[in-house]
């Protein structure tokens, strides 16, 4: 019997391509950090990521864990330009929104 969180949500992050989204943040990071004026620091202190972290993952040299993607994501997505640029690129994508019951009506 499935509890009723599940029948509620039937997406699950299991179906999610975490590695795709990853990808695509890496990609598209420097242009939006830029894009909304964000330093490294700004960032840092929002994500509790480390800014010489966050360095690394534009620079490819590191890749971001799901938990850091989730936060760079939620920090961007706060931002009405930065919710734009995130829907853009995909990075949020509607069955990430539905595993986190996230009311687009809401924001």
């Amino acid at each position: 019997m499935q509890d009723s969180a599940t029948m509620e949500n039937p997406c699950s992050l299991e179906t999610i391509d975490k590695d795709e989204l990853i990808r695509i943040l890496i990609e598209a990071l420097p242009e939006i950090r830029e894009q909304l004026g964000l330093e490294y620091a700004d960032l840092e202190r929002a994500t509790n990521i480390g800014a010489k972290r966050i360095t690394a993952f534009e620079e490819g040299r590191q890749r971001p864990r799901w938990s850091e993607y989730l936060s760079l994501v939620f920090v961007l997505w706060r931002d009405e330009k930065g919710r734009g640029m995130v829907e853009e690129k995909g990075l949020f994508p509607e069955e990430l929104k539905l595993a986190f019951s996230v009311n687009r009506n809401a924001h």
